[in-house]
C-alpha cells in the first residue's frame, strides 16, 4: 500500500537527510480534540473515598514541589500522586496516610462520598470540577496545618495563610443538589453555570494581578522608564503564578492529570492515501511549495522501524471518521497500574469498593482496554474525512519517549519509494531535495520523481512521472 507525507521544504529535507519520521504528540498535532475520550467517574462510596484520598495526598505534594522552587511545568504534570504505596517504607508514608485518614473523616468528604457513590451517579468532569473547589480550600486548610506541623513552612505564613482560606470555605450545596438530582437535564444546568462562575472568578483573579505586576503574566517586568527588572524579580512573579495554580487552579489541574493518567500517551505519524487533495497539498506542503514524500508499506501493511539496536514492525492503520465518541468510567479504567496500585486507588473507610470486580478477568479487561486505546488513536470527527489518512502509533507505556528527540526514529529506506514535487516548488528547492537524496542513492531502489500539475478537464491535481529524472544507483 503507497501512503504520502506532504511535507514543507525544511521537514522534508530533514526527513530525506536523517531518514527519520518524527513521531508527534497530541499537541503537535493540529486538531485540538484529538485523542479525546470521554471521562466519567461512576462508582460506589469506597471509589469516591478513595478518590478524595488521592486528591488531598496529590495537593500535599504539589505544594512540597511548590516549596522546592518546582516549576509550572511540574505543578501541571507531576503532581498526581499515582501510588499511594510510594513512601510506604519512609515517614512521609505515615504522613500521607494520616493526612488522608483524617480527610475522610471529615464530615462533609463523607457525605459526599454517599451522595454520589450510593446514587451510582455518573459524574463528567465539569460536575467533578464543581465539587473539588468545593472541598478544595478545606484541603488546602489541612494541607498547611500539615507543613505547619513538619517545619516546613514559619508559623506565622501558615497562620495567615490558614486565616485566608478558612474564610473563603464553601459548603457543597447538598440540598439543591438533592431536589434536583432525579432530573438530568436541570442538574446539568446548575453544573454548567457553577462552572462558570468557577472558570470566570478564576480568569478575573489572573487578569487582576496582571494589572499589579505584569511579570505575573508575562515573565518580563519593565519599570516606568521601560527597562526590564531584575531576574529575581521575575522569579518572584513565576512562584507567585505557581502558587495561584496550587491555590485556585489545582481542581482543574488535577482532573486533566487523572485523564492523562488512564491511558500511556502515545505518539503518531501521519500521512494519507491520497497524493492529489489540494487542500492538504496547501495546508501540509506550504501551499504547493513543498513536496509529497511517498512510502510503502509491507504486505501486511507494516514499516519497520529502526530503535537503536533493535527493528520494530509497526502497523499502519487507517483513521475512522465515524462512529460514537469514545467514553470510559475513570474508575474501571487503570491499565497502567498494578493490582495493588488499582486496590489502593478503590479503598475506603469501610474496604474495598466492588469495583474491584470489574478487573477479576484480567485478559477480557485488558482486550477491552486496548480496543478503546486503538479507538481514541485512529478515530477523528467526520470534518478531517478528506484527509483519507493513515497513522503509525507508538505507544508511551515505559515513558521512553518523554523527550520530543527520542521520537525521531529512522524507518527502513525500503519503504521510501519517491516523491511528488508541488505546483509551486522553485527550481533551487528541488536541487536541494535532489542533493539530499543523492548522499542515499546506495539505499534508495527503484526511485521515482513526480509532478503535481492542475488537471483543467478535470479540475484537479494530478500527478505524472517526470521524465529523466532518476537515483543513479550503478556504480
Amino acid at each position: 500500500m503507497l501512503i504520502y507525507h506532504y511535507r514543507p521544504i525544511e521537514s522534508a529535507l530533514l526527513e530525506i537527510e536523517k531518514g527519520t519520521f518524527h513521531f508527534a504528540s497530541r499537541e503537535e498535532l493540529n486538531d485540538p480534540i484529538e485523542g479525546y475520550v470521554r471521562v466519567f467517574w461512576q462508582g460506589d462510596k469506597a471509589a469516591w473515598e478513595g478518590l478524595f484520598r488521592n486528591y488531598i495526598c496529590s495537593l500535599s505534594q504539589a505544594i512540597d514541589l511548590y516549596l522546592l522552587r518546582g516549576d509550572e511545568e511540574m505543578l501541571h504534570h507531576e503532581t498526581l500522586l499515582v501510588s499511594l504505596h510510594r513512601y510506604d517504607n519512609v515517614p512521609l508514608g505515615d504522613i500521607l496516610k494520616s493526612l488522608g485518614d483524617g480527610f475522610l473523616a471529615d464530615e462533609e468528604i463523607q457525605k459526599l462520598s454517599a451522595f454520589y457513590g450510593n446514587n451510582r451517579t455518573k459524574v463528567f468532569d465539569g460536575e467533578l470540577q464543581m465539587i473539588l473547589h468545593f472541598i478544595h480550600n478545606k484541603a488546602l486548610i489541612r494541607c498547611i496545618h500539615n507543613c505547619k506541623d513538619c517545619r516546613m513552612i514559619p508559623e506565622e505564613t501558615a497562620d495567615s495563610l490558614l486565616n485566608m482560606f478558612r474564610t473563603k470555605e464553601n459548603s457543597f450545596p447538598f440540598e439543591l443538589m438533592e431536589a434536583e438530582f432525579l432530573n438530568d437535564e436541570y442538574r446539568s444546568e446548575i453544573i454548567k453555570k457553577a462552572k462558570e462562575v468557577f472558570e470566570d472568578a478564576r480568569d478575573f483573579q489572573y487578569v487582576r494581578l496582571g494589572f499589579e505586576d505584569d511579570t505575573f503574566l508575562y515573565g518580563n517586568h519593565r519599570n516606568e522608564n521601560g527597562q526590564i527588572s531584575k531576574e529575581q524579580t521575575i522569579t518572584e512573579a513565576r512562584q507567585r503564578r505557581n502558587w495561584m495554580t496550587i491555590a485556585v487552579d489545582f481542581p482543574k489541574v488535577y482532573i486533566e492529570q487523572l485523564k492523562d493518567m488512564i491511558y500511556p500517551a502515545n505518539y503518531v505519524v501521519c500521512f494519507s492515501g491520497r497524493d492529489n487533495d489540494s487542500a492538504m497539498w496547501g495546508n501540509y506542503a506550504d501551499h504547493h511549495k513543498g513536496v509529497c514524500l511517498i512510502y510503502e508499506t509491507d504486505e501486511n501493511n507494516n514499516m519497520a522501524i529502526i530503535k537503536k539496536n533493535s527493528t520494530i514492525h509497526l502497523k499502519v492503520k487507517p483513521v475512522h471518521y465515524e462512529g460514537e465518541m469514545t467514553e470510559r468510567n475513570f474508575f474501571e479504567t487503570f491499565g497502567r497500574l498494578t493490582f495493588k496500585e488499582i486496590e489502593s486507588w478503590l479503598t475506603g473507610v469501610d474496604g474495598v469498593s466492588s469495583v474491584l470486580d470489574t478487573f477479576s478477568d484480567e485478559e477480557e479487561w485488558r482486550k477491552r482496554y486496548w480496543e478503546v486505546f486503538d479507538a481514541k488513536t485512529y478515530r477523528k470527527i467526520k470534518a478531517w474525512e478528506h484527509e483519507n489518512e493513515y497513522r503509525l502509533s507508538l505507544d508511551n507505556m515505559f515513558s521512553e519517549y518523554n523527550e520530543p528527540v527520542n521520537r525521531n526514529l529512522k524507518y527502513s529506506p525500503e519503504h521510501f519509494k519517491g516523491l511528488i514535487f508541488g505546483m509551486n516548488i522553485s527550481e533551487y528547492d528541488k536541487m536541494r531535495i535532489m542533493e539530499k537524496l543523492l548522499t542515499r542513492a546506495d539505499e534508495l531502489k527503484e526511485f521515482k520523481f513526480y509532478q503535481a500539475e492542475y488537471d483543467d478537464e478535470k479540475q484537479s491535481i494530478s500527478t505524472r512521472e517526470k521524465l529523466f529524472w532518476r537515483l543513479d544507483n550503478d556504480k
